[in-house]
């Protein structure tokens, strides 16, 4: 909840409009390249939100030029919501950078711990290494790649290391040797970067987010997606198309009826959710995104490090479910921060 103190911050932003070419141009090969990025609107509605608590908060675009603004500005924690413009672990980019500097306080995750959670495959080396339970996968650097032989169709196929539902159409599921090359191949041109290629959950999409650190965590409300409102031609995986074009037609289900489905399960989610947080390595806030079996078995598909926090994204209408506000969202990642650095 709001902290008694009040503090100066710089609010850290990448916006869609500040793309640079080469990450704009790419727009025109998948019209979903800058689904990251935020807009001018949203990194305002974060300033709003701590100005609202009394901070002292100005938004800045986390670039190059950055170190020298900080030095001069001289904030006492930085809310970063960077996602970076180009490069497979670019969530890092900016969290680097102010490691670098040195003395510069900031919220999310570190360099690590954002590059391991932008790549799929690492963070489910990890969640396999740990025996937390996520579908068998495959990493294809060509269409050719031979399939390992304990990977059986129906089979979903994703851009490396992507977010916000990048490359994620109905057409991701394939169920024969043709339709994987293809997709397979689809992907990597496209992106222009390897395929994960993972066993296909049928079934249910849930995800549960949190703030704090440690033990001491606040979950929100499982939510569960309801694809009902969305047209039958986009598929029910939510994908970028739902997230982005369609975003006035997302229903869900927040609080989830886990327990109506399987006894218990609420609590198993969360406990998973922590876990992932946890061996992952994130700070101050997450979501993990699971997909529930025909037995209601949950299955991790992937944490997200750095879930977006704007007014309509899931984890603010998780927020909004138990009677928060975006105002106290925002706040409640900033405080997760301030009180990991001790100043509250």
């Amino acid at each position: 909840m709001p902290s008694r103190k009040t503090f100066k911050v710089a609010v850290l932003v990448n916006l869609a409009k500040n793309a640079p070419s080469v990450a704009s141009e790419r727009v025109s090969v998948t019209h979903d390249a800058l689904a990251d990025l935020d807009s001018e609107k949203t990194g305002l509605s974060y300033v709003a939100a701590l100005r609202a608590r009394g901070h002292e908060a100005v938004l800045r675009e986390g670039g190059l030029d950055l170190p020298a603004w900080l030095a001069e500005f001289k904030p006492d924690i930085c809310l970063n919501t960077c996602e970076g413009f180009i490069g497979d672990s670019r969530e890092a980019q900016v969290p680097a950078l102010l490691e670098m500097i040195g003395n510069v306080r900031y919220t999310g995750p570190g360099p690590l711990a954002a590059a391991v959670t932008q790549d799929k495959p690492t963070t489910k080396q990890v969640l396999h290494y740990y025996g937390l339970p996520t579908p068998l996968f495959q990493v294809f650097a060509t269409p050719h790649d031979p399939v390992r032989v304990d990977l059986r169709y129906p089979l979903f196929v994703k851009p490396k290391h992507e977010g916000t539902g990048m490359g994620v159409k109905a057409d991701s599921i394939v169920r024969t040797a043709a339709q994987l090359r293809d997709r397979v191949a689809w992907v990597i041109d496209t992106y222009q970067q390897p395929a994960l290629v993972e066993s296909y959950i049928e079934g249910l999409d849930i995800t549960c987010g949190l703030t704090g650190n440690g033990d001491d965590v606040h979950f929100f409300p499982i939510t569960e997606v309801d694809f009902s409102g969305y047209p039958p031609e986009i598929g029910a995986v939510y994908g970028s198309l739902h997230k982005i074009e369609y975003d006035e037609a997302y229903r869900n289900k927040c609080p989830a009826p886990l327990d109506d489905y399987r006894p218990g399960l609420s609590d198993e989610i969360r406990t998973l959710t922590h876990q992932v947080f946890l061996r992952t390595g994130c700070r101050d806030y997450g979501r993990v995104d699971f997909r529930l079996d025909a037995d209601y078995n949950p299955h991790i598909l992937e944490i997200n490090g750095l879930p977006g926090i704007a007014p309509r994204s899931d984890l603010t209408l998780m927020a909004e479910a138990e009677g928060l506000t975006h105002t106290d969202l925002v706040n409640m990642v900033l405080d997760a921060g301030l009180k990991r650095y001790g100043l509250i």
